[in-house]
């Protein structure tokens, strides 16, 4: 007893070699797992009550809104990197570049280290991220190119430029192939991990290809593979969303999908862009005035998870916790979540104030 007890402090105490298997379970938070998934370049006003995004409007109709939500900066890179370490990284981040020399986060603090050091489990889907990384690897073998299987971008991966995830092969383990094919969807691998809580991670982050999270790609020769169309998007979400609710761990266990945009074609504060909770956790019919950013989502997990901030911009981001139910299929247990609130103060109609969408701060 004594050896063994012994055996899993040492794996606590070094989370990066312990071997990550099923996520943890506490019948009193407000979810035990949760999904990301990241779409990009489009604002709120590209989306909500627009024909051509019939699925993502019936899915904030049907879960929660919230319509004052706003990416950080601009362009892609720094909004990634803000949700998973607590700052943008903006001298060397504007560029958009691969992960390199000069385009690094370095040793800079993230949540892959909170979730470990606190005993949760993790993983990273990337649609059409190569299964071996063949001449673009990093000293843990993650891959640090771009296109991958097929349109895979590495700014669209936050994890890769982190040394303490670069350099370790158990956390570059963690990064995986969304699909097996390469096409991206239908992201069986990471459908396949929801089939049992054995499987799935407490936190799990879904990146979709250059086509189906309507940023678009055009081949250095000219040639459009796809565009920007958010009808795209529509299409792919879909399809996976449905997959994602009916699957056994949101049909079973205290689950949240939360999806969003990584900037939209304005400036923070005004950049404000879709960003929905779904699933048995959510509220239903909801719409949310509170002001959030991507600092939020880190807010969110670090109120619900009891992590430790890591920055001050996450310590200060209002944490969306006014989302979620208190109750799931009849857990006794209270809900820990601080000071959540009931009452949005949403006030107008089902979406909010929609001219303000548009406003710029120039």
């Amino acid at each position: 007893m004594i050896v063994t007890m012994l055996v899993l402090a040492l794996a606590l105490s070094n989370p990066v070699a312990a071997t990550q298997t099923a996520g943890h379970v506490d019948v009193n938070r407000a979810f035990n797992y949760v999904v990301v998934i990241v779409m990009e370049n489009h604002g709120l006003r590209d989306v909500i009550n627009v024909s051509s995004a019939p699925f993502m409007n019936q899915l904030a109709s049907s879960y929660g809104l919230a319509v004052n939500y706003t990416a950080i900066d601009h362009p892609s890179l720094p909004n990634y990197l803000g949700l998973i370490s607590g700052q943008d990284f903006s001298s060397w981040s504007s560029s958009d570049c691969s992960p390199r020399a000069g385009c690094s986060a370095g040793s800079a603090p993230n949540l892959v280290d909170s979730l470990e050091n606190r005993g949760l489990t993790w993983k990273a889907y990337m649609e059409d991220y190569p299964s071996t990384c063949g001449s673009h690897c990093s000293p843990g073998d993650c891959f640090v190119g771009d296109n991958g299987a097929g349109v895979y971008a590495a700014r669209h991966d936050p994890f890769v430029y982190f040394d303490d995830i670069a350099n370790s092969t158990a956390r570059c383990s963690r990064i995986v192939p969304a699909n097996s094919g390469t096409s991206g969807s239908p992201d069986d691998l990471f459908l396949s991990d929801l089939s049992s809580p054995s499987t799935a991670s407490n936190f799990m982050w879904l990146t979709p290809n250059s086509c189906n999270d309507t940023h678009g790609f055009t081949y250095h020769n000219g040639t459009v593979l796809c565009t920007d169309s958010i009808s795209i998007g529509d299409n792919y979400l879909s399809r996976l969303v449905p997959k994602i609710l009916a699957s056994e761990l949101f049909t079973h266990q205290k689950a949240a999908l939360f999806i969003t945009f990584d900037e939209g074609e304005t400036r923070y504060p005004n950049d404000y862009v879709y960003s929905v909770w779904a699933g048995p956790v959510a509220k239903t019919g909801f719409v949310s005035s509170s002001h959030f950013s991507h600092y939020s989502v880190l807010s969110t997990l670090e109120r619900v998870w009891h992590l430790q901030p890591l920055t001050s911009n996450d310590a200060n981001a209002s944490p969306m916790t006014e989302f979620f139910v208190a109750h799931h299929h009849g857990d006794k247990g209270h809900l820990e979540l601080g000071d959540e609130r009931n009452d949005p103060s949403n006030g107008e109609n089902a979406f909010g104030d929609r001219d303000k969408w548009s406003e710029d701060d120039s």
